[in-house]
């Protein structure tokens, strides 16, 4: 008898945690919707309005609840609305978006810019190269040492401006890294980021 009364305790003993565990599962569920619900009537959305007010001070973010549609933004003309390339454009209707609500279409165009700077710097690099072989042929070539001295100063400010440039360059490649890593934290889908 004592062999059999053992597995039954046990399975009493299962249950009864069981049960337990079920109530206090329910509980946690009503505390984090309750937690939730204060969160959400505690949140603040600033906007152009109140702009200056929050200026200078600490910031998060996250994604807000849709407001709907005030009377100002509906006497707009279109042309003012999302223009800006800084702000992300109002999504179309289907077009998907990120985690802080930037459609694909601003990541696209960001990106653009982006690989367009660094490729403009970069045939800005070879013109300066080629000029730059070109002074010193130049040098060379004179036999007036006063036509030289001129060449030699042209020599001079081409380093330099190579120099700029190759900063310039490396910023903008840093840029598009640092850009590409914001995209991936902010669930930008892959094929946005590519060109």
């Amino acid at each position: 008898m004592r062999k059999t009364s053992l597995p039954i305790a046990a399975a009493m003993m299962l249950a009864l945690a069981g049960a337990a565990l079920a109530q206090s599962l329910a509980e946690l569920a009503k505390k984090e919707k309750e937690r939730r619900a204060q969160i959400s009537a505690q949140a603040k959305t600033i906007t152009d309005a109140n702009a200056a007010k929050y200026k200078g001070g600490a910031v998060t973010t996250g994604t807000p609840a849709a407001a709907p549609p005030t009377a100002s933004a509906e006497k707009k003309p279109p042309a003012a609305q999302g223009t800006s390339p800084a702000d992300p454009a109002e999504p179309a209707s289907d077009e998907p978006v990120d985690f802080q609500g930037r459609p694909e279409s601003y990541w696209r165009q960001t990106f653009a810019d982006a690989r367009a700077r660094v490729a403009a710097l970069d045939n800005e690099a070879n013109v300066l190269t080629l000029k730059l072989a070109d002074l010193q042929n130049k040098f060379y070539q004179e036999a007036d040492g006063f036509r030289q001295q001129q060449i030699q100063r042209e020599i001079q400010k081409s380093i330099y401006e190579q120099d700029v440039n190759k900063q310039e360059l490396a910023n903008a490649r840093q840029q598009l890294q640092a850009l590409e890593i914001e995209a991936r934290k902010s669930g930008a889908l892959p094929g946005w980021i590519r060109p």
